[in-house]
């Protein structure tokens, strides 16, 4: 038919994404689930659903070396602030970066993950089944269980 209204329509460029396609889904990390030392799963918080995906900023921002080391000064500084409550404290924040030390905090990926942080933060304390600790090990072994890479596979 001569009188198409399709051809009329200037075509779409091909490089981009259908209007109704999904978006790319971003690689998919690892997920672990803590356990108490006899095996079993320990329930974790209504929290803990919303705390993942800021440990994964965490994690996709720094790398997991990176995020493996930052993630043990906020378990440390955590620990500070819990052993020196009931005293005059300067706060979690403060531990944390004095652990960290002056040159933190000036790249991208370094804020990124400071402000991922005061998040998960803000979540756990708004949670009262939550434990900021327990929150920073979950992170740390998934930063861990990235950083040693998949188990390695014997050629046979």
């Amino acid at each position: 038919m001569a009188n198409d209204y399709r051809d009329a329509l200037p075509s779409a460029p091909h490089d981009r994404p259908h209007p109704h396609s999904r978006p790319a889904r971003p690689p998919v990390l690892p997920t672990l689930q803590p356990t108490e030392r006899s095996g079993r799963q320990v329930p974790r918080p209504a929290s803990a659903r919303l705390v993942d995906p800021y440990l994964r900023i965490i994690l996709s921002a720094l790398g997991p070396r990176k995020a493996t080391a930052f993630l043990t000064a906020a378990l440390k500084a955590h620990q500070e602030e819990r052993a020196r409550e009931g005293t005059i404290q300067l706060g979690f924040c403060a531990y944390l970066s004095d652990r960290l030390g002056e040159s933190w905090g000036r790249t991208l990926a370094e804020i990124s993950a400071w402000e991922a942080m005061q998040a998960v933060r803000r979540l756990v304390r708004a949670d009262p089944e939550a434990d900021l600790g327990r929150q920073l090990a979950h992170g740390l072994a998934l930063a861990l269980a990235v950083a040693s890479g998949p188990a390695p596979t014997t050629a046979r």
